[in-house]
């Protein structure tokens, strides 16, 4: 019997070898690591050392008949080996009702155990991840407890980036309760994020001026939060932006969106071109841009481009359900998840449910990564109901998350493909988490 690395222990070692500490005479589990990482495999001797490296998901025991070549190839396939973020989904509830958001019909639910989420966050640190996102819904309002976590997180590097994903509700308010306590002001409530430990505070934007207000229901809303943007950057925080960007818009529509918010993060010149303004906000990635998805509020979306069931050209499976780029997200539910539409991308295991390392390891094994990997969802499409989800939509991704759902359930209930009345029944529960049952 021999032994390898685990997709845990491969990324803890890749971790190692960037920081200059895999080395040998540090300690005999680096040079076992070492070994592994520069050898593939070495022998099984029933060591205590092997045996307390094993139960941490370090390593894994493989029979003789797994040669070298294959070992080599399931470490090349790592599905974390692109990961550079972890996103903390601590709540989905909000105190808006945004006309685009893609999370508007899932179950409403808040971590409670913030002590899990301070434990993942060790383990991915240890597996080279300096990058936390905490996000809704508004984790700003409902999620008490999460500055504990940023706390945490921050004790372990002054250079890990750590964000709070925002839609502004407290800007240039006073007596206000957030985070589980009350402030005298912003200003307050800045203090006590940069004290925690957070270093950017990233606000959700989804087009200028009245377009964002209108999709927020919040008028002045745009206006408050360019404003606010300096006034983060005098508390000693960096002001980010995430930015939607709409499908009708032409480029220079979106040139202009993208600088506006550009010029006052970055200090720019107004005079310069509305181009080169935006380029500076894409080349940083602690700014997020996303498309229009035409799912939860933005279901039944008129502007079509993608047909549900005719051929084509494009391939149906997402490579980020089992090569994940570049952020794995933990779900206020406990789940780890890959694509954070509805629930499409959950299903590979639950941190209330089994241990982080455990899931990590046995990733490749669930039924989603396989039905992406594998390139099965063609098969699954046909059985999309049309007359639920219509005929046709926005985003590709609204079809490949539409048919990820209908396939894990069928999946998990044990549906057969000539069980006509299961699959109806579940179209309509999958219907019901996309918003496309509130379309008819």
């Amino acid at each position: 019997m021999n032994v390898a690395l685990t997709y845990f222990g491969w990324m803890v070692a890749r971790n190692l070898v960037q920081t200059g500490e895999l080395r040998l005479g540090v300690s005999r589990e680096t040079d076992l690591l070492l070994d592994l990482w520069t050898g593939s495999l070495a022998r099984w001797d029933d060591s205590s050392l092997q045996r307390a490296m094993q139960t941490e998901g370090l390593i894994e025991q493989v029979d003789d008949s797994i040669g070298r070549d294959a070992v080599e190839l399931r470490y090349r396939r790592n599905p974390f080996e692109h990961v550079n973020k972890v996103i903390f989904e601590y709540t989905t509830h909000c105190n808006f009702d945004c006309e685009h958001c893609y999370n508007a019909q899932v179950p409403r639910c808040t971590e409670n155990n913030p002590q899990l989420l301070k434990d993942a966050a060790d383990v991915f640190l240890r597996m080279g991840i300096r990058r936390f996102d905490f996000i809704g819904g508004e984790v700003s309002l409902y999620g008490d407890g999460w500055l504990d976590v940023v706390e945490h997180i921050r004790s372990r590097g002054a250079d890990i980036v750590i964000s709070l994903y925002t839609n502004g509700w407290w800007l240039e308010r006073e007596k206000l309760w957030a985070a589980g306590n009350a402030y005298e002001d912003e200003s307050a409530y800045l203090s006590e994020l940069k004290r925690r430990g957070l270093s950017h505070v990233t606000f959700s934007l989804d087009g200028p001026g009245d377009i964002h207000d209108l999709s927020r229901h919040q008028p002045g809303l745009y206006d408050r939060i360019l404003r606010g943007l300096e006034r983060v950057k005098q508390a000693g925080l960096a002001p980010r932006v995430s930015l939607l960007i709409r499908p009708e818009w032409s480029d220079e529509q979106m040139e202009a969106f993208l600088a506006e918010s550009a010029t006052i993060i970055y200090d720019l010149d107004s005079s310069a071109p509305a181009r080169k303004r935006a380029l500076r906000l894409t080349l940083d990635p602690t700014n997020s841009i996303s498309n229009f998805i035409d799912i939860g509020n933005g279901a039944g979306d008129e502007r079509t481009q993608f047909p549900i069931l005719e051929e084509r050209s494009h391939a149906l499976y997402c490579r980020n359900f089992f090569r994940l780029s570049p952020s794995l997200t933990v779900k206020a539910n406990g789940e780890l998840a890959t694509c954070r539409l509805s629930q499409a991308g959950e299903g590979y295991g639950n941190i209330h449910e089994k241990n982080l390392v455990d899931i990590l390891n046995h990733f490749d094994e669930s039924f989603v990564y396989q039905l992406h990997a594998t390139r099965q969802l063609e098969k699954y499409a046909p059985l999309v109901d049309r007359s639920l989800f219509g005929a046709d939509f926005t985003h590709l991704c609204s079809l490949r998350s539409i048919v990820t759902m209908l396939a894990r359930k069928m999946h998990e209930q044990s549906v057969s493909f000539d069980d006509v009345d299961s699959i109806q029944r579940i179209n309509r529960e999958v219907a019901a988490l996309t918003g496309h049952a509130h379309k008819q």
